[in-house]
């Protein structure tokens, strides 16, 4: 079985394109906390050791559009999907391989907030993959 739920802040906004035959894909990191204990956490920042993950993720036609158009950096989302694996030949000719998931749902989990009171109040919405034409 290939599934993956993840929750995590984005790095940067999404970046959008299309493939040559019109279909829009978007791509975008997200931060995902380690399971570490705080001990383990002090431990590693003082090190300068990372304590997240940032995987790659990418979105396809309408998802992609409406990730576009709502989500920003610092957004909290929670991603289903799918673990994809590929290569490709650098101009070196260095072969590099990926990793990346594959988005099928992407949940508006809340936008960054300054204060308590607003994670409260702030709105929730989703984005599932060509099943939802109003995303938020």
């Amino acid at each position: 079985m290939n599934s993956v739920n993840l929750i995590g802040r984005l790095t940067a906004d999404p970046e959008i394109g299309s493939t040559n035959d019109g279909t829009s894909i978007s791509k975008f990191s997200i931060a995902v906390d380690k399971r570490i204990s705080q001990a383990k956490k002090e431990q590693m920042t003082s090190e300068g050791k990372s304590t997240a993950d940032f995987p790659r993720i990418i979105v396809w036609d309408r998802l992609a559009e409406s990730a576009n158009s709502y989500l920003k950096k610092g957004h909290l989302v929670g991603i289903t999907g799918r673990v994809t694996t590929g290569s490709y030949v650098k101009e070196d000719g260095t072969k590099i391989y990926t990793t990346d998931i594959t988005a099928s749902s992407v949940r508006f989990i809340q936008p960054p907030q300054k204060n308590d009171h607003e994670l409260r109040d702030s709105p929730v919405g989703e984005v599932e993959n060509e099943t939802t034409s109003i995303p938020f």
